[in-house]
């Protein structure tokens, strides 16, 4: 194996096309968002929709496919600072949704 592994590989090229930059707001997808409104609301949370004028890379993926976010609790709403800080808990709600909007999303495609 290492007499293999020390062989040159066979050449390999990656083309780059990037997207020219876009500073308009991410439009979230219906479906998608109704999937995280559920799966939030089976857990008991409160959710409240938020557009994002950010820099996510949300923005890129909306211009190829649909595209949502789950946005946690930060202490005192601090965001993209050293100071933000958010809970274990809220985040492991956050990561509860994603699961669960997945599952919905999922069985959604079973149906059709």
């Amino acid at each position: 194996m290492r007499q293999r592994a020390s062989r040159p590989a066979a050449p390999c090229w990656i083309t780059r096309n990037p997207l020219a930059p876009t500073q308009t707001s991410a439009r979230a997808d219906p479906s998608l968002q109704a999937a995280l409104r559920e799966a939030a609301k089976s857990l008991g949370l409160a959710t409240a929709d938020l557009p994002s004028l950010a820099g996510h890379d949300a923005q890129e993926i909306a211009r190829i496919a649909p595209m949502a976010m789950i946005f946690v609790p930060s202490k005192e709403g601090i965001s993209h600072s050293p100071k933000e800080f958010t809970s274990w808990q809220d985040v492991a709600n956050g990561t509860e949704v994603l699961y669960r909007s997945i599952l919905l999303l999922d069985g959604q495609l079973d149906r059709k």
